[in-house]
């Protein structure tokens, strides 16, 4: 036990890593808890293969600290004989030991519980990660049409260096889930539904969310960032994120923390792609300016070296290895700029706070990010939204080769 690794916990609490590396800390009665979340069994959502064990993700966030049991399948969805027992830390996650042959696999809490759907087990042995820089976009939800501000986000960071995306959605309309398909074909995002059979009200998923996210950039992404789809890492001094990134030498230094300032988005996005001037004007980062002074530490924001953070939560992390260090970035180099929806939203008290939070000014992101940023919007939404049609008589061609009439030729 002496050379195990510690956790510390951010409220002062530590605790060894047990069982070859599963970092189970059992800590009873902790406010990582979702208690007003009423599951009843796991629900796994992912599960990742590392060199000493297997992560399982949860969408139960109310079983922190209890006995689980591992459940293995092969190829076949065949059930092993192997049952290995854990516990559920931190939330929503489970470590279980590697089995030969497991291609798949559940979590029970009884050990002879009938097992919910097998997930399969995803690679994460690998020399290094795959990606230097990632980010990962908290759940989509609600009515405003999202396909504007999914192209904004993930084209201005993609500018910053980003090379992954995980994007993590509720329901979004099909129109907007085009453009998520189209970045799928390229291979630049992963899209990872949040369901299960227990209700919940759709916000309440950013905390599964947030783990998932944790433990999916395990050996995956050196660095990742944890973000809504309303905020952007904006660095100052014509730096990139990524350049940032590669200043940072010490390798315990695990957490950046930024600073947010608020700009204010009074209006809804529209629904469909028009033409390139109806976009280009309702490009988020064209279209809002009114900006608060820069926050102290309210809501701050995190990019964090996944493999050595013990527990996160939405703003920062809760566990990290004993150690490890963190950084509060100074807003001189860099602030989370979020854009605030105060056309309201499912977190109408965040909107109570608008004008705590002044003065406000007139600001603008930095001139050539802005032209470089229109650009690859504009040449990506026209690549998925801005469909190339013919005159009817050459539709009707088409439509005669299979023995059919096109739709036009029956209004003439």
């Amino acid at each position: 036990m002496g050379s195990e690794k510690l956790v510390e916990w951010s409220h002062g609490t530590k605790c060894t890593q047990i069982e070859f590396h599963l970092h189970l800390c059992m800590i009873i009665g902790s406010k990582m808890i979702q208690d007003y979340l009423y599951h009843t069994t796991p629900s796994p959502l992912a599960a990742f293969v590392h060199p000493e064990h297997i992560t399982v993700t949860l969408t139960a966030e109310n079983m922190f600290g209890k006995k689980v049991h591992c459940r293995y399948f092969d190829c076949k969805r065949k059930e092993l004989d192997n049952v290995f027992e854990s516990v559920v830390f931190p939330e929503s996650t489970v470590y279980c030991g590697r089995r030969v042959g497991a291609k798949y696999i559940s979590i029970t809490e009884g050990k002879y519980d009938v097992p919910e759907t097998p997930v399969p087990i995803q690679n994460r042995i690998t020399n290094g990660p795959q990606h230097y820089f990632t980010v990962c976009m908290s759940p989509l939800y609600g009515e405003e049409p999202k396909f504007v501000q999914i192209v904004d986000f993930i084209e201005y960071h993609k500018l910053q260096g980003a090379t992954f995306f995980h994007i993590y959605i509720r329901n979004v309309s099909a129109y907007d889930r085009i453009l998520l398909d189209d970045y799928v074909r390229t291979g630049e995002i992963e899209v990872i539904v949040l369901n299960d059979h227990y209700w919940r009200a759709d916000y309440m998923w950013h905390m599964a969310q947030i783990n998932d996210c944790h433990m999916r950039s395990v050996n995956f992404a050196k660095w990742t960032a944890l973000l809504d789809i309303d905020e952007r890492i904006e660095m100052k001094k014509d730096w990139r994120i990524v350049d940032f990134l590669d200043t940072i030498t010490n390798p315990n230094i695990i957490n950046l923390q930024f600073k947010v300032q608020w700009v204010l988005k009074d209006t809804l996005s529209p629904a469909r792609f028009e033409n390139d001037k109806q976009f280009l004007d309702n490009l988020v980062f064209r279209k809002f300016h009114n900006t608060s002074r820069v926050q102290d530490w309210l809501q701050p924001k995190s990019i964090i070296r996944p493999e050595s953070i013990a527990a996160m939560e939405i703003h920062k992390p809760t566990a990290i290895y004993k150690g490890l260090a963190k950084i509060y970035v100074s807003s001189i180099l860099g602030v989370i700029r979020h854009y605030r929806n105060v056309e309201g939203g499912a977190l109408v008290n965040n909107n109570k706070r608008a004008q705590e939070v002044g003065p406000y000014s007139t600001t603008d992101i930095d001139p050539n990010v802005r032209f470089k940023l229109s650009d690859a919007c504009i040449r990506r939404v026209k690549q998925v939204y801005d469909t190339v049609t013919y005159p009817c008589d050459k539709m009707q061609e088409m439509y005669h080769h299979h023995g059919l009439n096109h739709p036009c030729t029956l209004q003439k």
